[in-house]
């Protein structure tokens, strides 16, 4: 497994980096969601982190931006849940990941373009904006069917307006993300060879 120190943190902050080496240990399976939407601005940070993701393995593997879910080598699945990762579960127990990550956009009263763990006694008081069924009770569901580990990372959006795309600043706070997690799924993909 890689180990991300905080002087390449990539502008992202010493929390996240910390909280991924350490969450990233020991994976079996690692499935990302990436939530929001894409028609709200800023709100669909989450669906375009996915899109750059498979865009970036669609030649090594055989994924697609045209699927909502996409596997690596039974190793790593990405899901494009849009604004109703409820409907992913029947999915996530069959994938029955060992890891979840979960990205989203998330209303912390933070700055914008501020990434943060948002730990799960604390998720009520994020604000979620498109989702149907509120974070905690998705997670819930979840935990109670399979065994596995999840993180929730949020950015804090800048502008939800709906018809914008996403804002300069957390477009970019996003690349560095991106190339973030690359780092990690290079890692998971060549300790299976």
């Amino acid at each position: 497994m890689v180990i991300i120190y905080v002087g390449e943190n990539l502008d992202l902050g010493k929390e996240i980096i910390e909280n991924l080496n350490n969450f990233l240990n020991n994976i079996d399976k690692l499935l990302i969601m990436g939530v929001g939407n894409t028609l709200k601005g800023d709100d669909g940070v989450g669906i375009e982190f996915i899109h750059n993701l498979i865009n970036y393995y669609s030649n090594k593997y055989n994924i697609s931006n045209n699927k909502e879910i996409n596997k690596i080598n039974n190793k790593i699945v990405f899901l494009n849940c849009g604004v109703v990762p409820e409907n992913f579960t029947d999915v996530i127990k069959k994938e029955n990941p060992s890891h979840i990550i979960i990205y989203d956009a998330a209303l912390m009263g933070e700055i914008p373009g501020t990434l943060k763990i948002i730990k799960l006694d604390n998720i009520s008081s994020v604000g979620f904006s498109t989702h149907a069924l509120p974070m905690n009770i998705i997670i819930k569901y979840i935990n109670s069917f399979i065994d596995t580990q999840i993180l929730i990372i949020g950015i804090e959006p800048e502008q939800l307006e709906f018809g914008n795309k996403l804002s300069k600043k957390i477009y970019k706070k996003n690349e560095k993300f991106i190339k973030l997690i690359i780092k990690y799924i290079d890692s998971i993909l060549e300790n299976e060879q």
